[in-house]
């Protein structure tokens, strides 16, 4: 059931390098309940531009089990044009993770708004740029 919004991330890694170490981190979000993957793919492309998608069920024995724990929770929402995308936006030379989840911690947060009557009216994120220079500009005081 999908009660929360979902929040995607294309996650590059430039030639063609996933080590995984990112994992751990994914799994103690999910483990403590913060976020529910939804969907996870990991995207190629290769030198000749050619692509290719892998679902984590298509991934080989050893990295499958890097992504056990999440495997249970993954509903498989992207769809083609969302993996077309997706590889439409990698340099030649590097693989990507393309991310789908919901944000757990929200449904506290949901409710403590409803139950007070209000109304959650605008939800958004502040582009990395905005914070970096807004950042910049404060350490120049």
């Amino acid at each position: 059931m999908l009660e929360f919004p979902l929040e995607y991330a294309l996650v590059v890694f430039p030639g063609n390098k996933f080590s995984g170490e990112i994992v751990p981190a994914l799994l103690d979000l999910a483990e403590r309940d913060i976020i529910r993957f939804v969907d996870i793919v990991f995207v190629r492309k290769d030198e000749d531009g050619s692509t290719r998608t892998v679902e984590l069920n298509d991934l080989d024995p050893e990295s499958y089990q890097l992504f056990v724990p999440l495997g249970k929770q993954i509903e498989g929402l992207f769809t083609e044009d969302d993996l077309t995308w997706a590889a439409n936006q990698l340099p030649e030379n590097c693989s990507a993770a393309l991310f789908l989840w919901q944000n757990l911690w929200m449904g506290n947060i949901r409710k403590a708004v409803f139950d007070s009557g209000g109304i959650l009216a605008e939800r958004g994120q502040i582009p990395d740029e905005v914070v970096e220079e807004f950042m910049n500009r404060m350490a120049a005081e």
